[in-house]
C-alpha cells in the first residue's frame, strides 16, 4: 500500500455520504486486518487525518457501530484510548469545518437554512412516534435537527417521542429508534416523552373549552370529515363551554358517552387552509375492525391505564416545544399548511413563543 494512498483515505472519509465513504471502510478494514497502526507503529498523520475525518462523519462513525467493521472499530478504539491528545485536534477540526460551513452558506452552497434568533440559545427537538422503525424521512429529519443543535450551533437536541396513540405504539418500536439514533452518530442531550406532560396537556385543553377556544363534538366521524371538507360548521360548535367542560370529564373517565365525543379546537370552520378547520386537539385512541373505527380505552406501553384520552400531535407539539424550551422548530414542507395552526396554539394559550 503506497503512502499517497493512505494519505488519500481521509478526505473520502469526511464526506457525509455512506455511498462515498463505503469503499474506503472496507479498504480499511482490510489493511487493519494484521496491523495496530494504518502505517508504521506509532501515531503518524496518516492516522491523525483518517481517525479525525472518521470521528466528525456521522455517516462513517454510525457505519463503524454497527459492528461489521470489527478491525476499523478495534483501531477507532485504540487511537482514542492510546493517544487522548488527538481529541484537541477535533476541536481544531471541528472549528475550522464549521468556518467552512458559514462561507459556504453566504455563497448559497450549503444546506444551512439560515436560522433567526440564534443569539441567546437553539434548543431543537426530533419526535419520532413509536409507532414503527426508523425510516430514511426520520433520519433525515434526526441529521437537520442534530447539525443545527451541535454543529452550526452550541444549542441542545431533544428526541421527544410523541407517544399519544397507545392503538400504534410499542416499547420495541421506542427501543429501536433510540439504537438507530446511537448507531448514526446522533447523541441527544434529553430523551423525553409526550406522555410526561399528560396531566398539563389535559388542563391546557380545560383552559381552552372554558374560554370558548375549544368544544366536545359527537358528530359522526365520516359526516365530520365531509363537513370540513366543504366548510361547513359542526351542530356542535356553539355549544356552552360548560357542557363541553362536563363531556371532557367523561371522555377522561372513558365512559360509553364519553366515547362518543372528540374535543375540537374552535378555529375557523371555513378557511382556505383545511388544517384550520377546528381539527380535533383530544380523542379516544381508535381500534380498526372489520366494521370500522372504534374508539377504545387501551393500555399506554408507559403510563398503563392511567389515561383513556389523549391529545393529537398537531396539539401536544406546539405546547410540549414551549413547556421544554424548544427555540426551533424545523418541520419538513409535509407540514407547510399546518405551521398556521402551530402558530394559533402558542397565541391563543399562550405560552412561550417557538421559532419556525
Amino acid at each position: 500500500m503506497t503512502d499517497s494512498k493512505i494519505h488519500g483515505w481521509a478526505p473520502t472519509l469526511s464526506v457525509p455520504d455512506f455511498k462515498a465513504v463505503e469503499g474506503v471502510l472496507l479498504e480499511l478494514e482490510r489493511h487493519l486486518t494484521l496491523r495496530t497502526y494504518l502505517d508504521g507503529y506509532e501515531l503518524s498523520s496518516a492516522n491523525t487525518d483518517a481517525w479525525i475525518a472518521l470521528r466528525v462523519n456521522k455517516v462513517a462513525t454510525g457505519a463503524v457501530r454497527k459492528g461489521s467493521l470489527t478491525n476499523v472499530a478495534r483501531w477507532f478504539s485504540f487511537i482514542e484510548a492510546n493517544h487522548p491528545e488527538i481529541k484537541g485536534e477535533i476541536k481544531a477540526a471541528q472549528a475550522k469545518a464549521k468556518e467552512k460551513r458559514a462561507t459556504a452558506s453566504k455563497a448559497g452552497g450549503s444546506y444551512n437554512i439560515g436560522l433567526k434568533n440564534t443569539e441567546n440559545s437553539v434548543v431543537t427537538r426530533f419526535p419520532p412516534e413509536p409507532s414503527g422503525y426508523l425510516h430514511i424521512g426520520h433520519a433525515k429529519a434526526a441529521f437537520l435537527n442534530d447539525y443545527f443543535a451541535h454543529e452550526a450551533f452550541d444549542g441542545k437536541l431533544i428526541v421527544r417521542f410523541d407517544d399519544t396513540n397507545p392503538a400504534r405504539e410499542k416499547q420495541e418500536f421506542q427501543d429501536s429508534i433510540l439504537e438507530d439514533l446511537q448507531l448514526l452518530g446522533i447523541k441527544p442531550d434529553r430523551i423525553t416523552y409526550t406522555s410526561d406532560y399528560s396531566q398539563q396537556l389535559y388542563n391546557i385543553c380545560e383552559r381552552m373549552i372554558a374560554a370558548g377556544n375549544a368544544y366536545a363534538d359527537d358528530t359522526d366521524p365520516n359526516v365530520q370529515k365531509e363537513e370540513r371538507r366543504i366548510r361547513l360548521p359542526s351542530k356542535r360548535r356553539d355549544r356552552p363551554a360548560a357542557e363541553s367542560l362536563a363531556i371532557f370529564k367523561e371522555m377522561k373517565d372513558g365512559t360509553d358517552f364519553g366515547k362518543k365525543h372528540c374535543i375540537r379546537a374552535r378555529i375557523t370552520f371555513d378557511s382556505t387552509n383545511g388544517a384550520m378547520r377546528d381539527p380535533v386537539v383530544y380523542r379516544f385512541p381508535k381500534f380498526k375492525s372489520e366494521d370500522g373505527e372504534e374508539p377504545i380505552s387501551l393500555p399506554h406501553h408507559r403510563t398503563g391505564w392511567e389515561w383513556n384520552i389523549y391529545p393529537t400531535y398537531d396539539f401536544a407539539c406546539p405546547v410540549v416545544d414551549s413547556i421544554e424550551g424548544v427555540t426551533h422548530a424545523l418541520r419538513t414542507t409535509e407540514y407547510a399548511d399546518r405551521n398556521a395552526q402551530y402558530q394559533w396554539f402558542l397565541e391563543t394559550l399562550g405560552p412561550r413563543p417557538v421559532q419556525l
